[in-house]
């Protein structure tokens, strides 16, 4: 009876025993998920942070090319609109060079029947001469235009890929 008494005790002193520690070990079982969801959760917050930083920096970049690129845009409509005015002019010069060649005929053809002075000649074709040298410096002008309208299309053109090649890597997943 002795030795049941005994075995009774010790059975339900390990019953109390078992679960107790059962108890602390999922206690501490637990514990380390707590922590390491925390720590989780600090790591994605620091993910989201670091993503956040990278889209503001894209941003700003995005919105300083954006604005060269109007600018370089504005200044490729500029050069555009003088260039045509350049040509404009050329033809312009280039009509009035070939009424003045009329008149100096018409001139000389009435200088030989005695109907004008031979002055008037002169007066012609120093009008000529003149023409031709506007016409030779607004073509030159126009050479240039057209340099630098080259020199600023292909700014435009590199901006505009630079601001592709952003958009491209900003929108790719990481």
């Amino acid at each position: 009876m002795k030795r049941l008494l005994i075995s009774l005790s010790v059975l339900t002193v390990s019953l109390f025993l078992i679960p107790a520690s059962g108890l602390a070990q999922s206690k501490t079982a637990a514990q380390p998920t707590s922590e390491q969801s925390l720590q989780e959760l600090v790591a994605e917050v620091r993910q989201l942070r670091a993503t956040l930083q990278r889209m503001n920096a894209a941003a700003y970049k995005g919105q300083v090319m954006l604005e060269r690129l109007k600018l370089q845009q504005e200044q490729v409509t500029h050069l555009s609109r003088e260039l045509r005015d350049a040509r404009d002019n050329v033809s312009d010069l280039r009509a009035q060079q070939t009424k003045m060649s009329l008149v100096l005929r018409r001139v000389e053809t009435d200088i030989q029947r005695g109907l004008q002075r031979d002055d008037e000649r002169a007066n012609v074709k120093g009008e000529i001469d003149m023409l031709s040298q506007r016409q030779h410096q607004m073509m030159m002008r126009e050479a240039q235009l057209s340099h630098e309208l080259a020199i600023g299309q292909s700014k435009l053109n590199e901006l505009n890929s630079k601001l592709n090649m952003l958009l491209e890597n900003e929108m790719s997943p990481r």
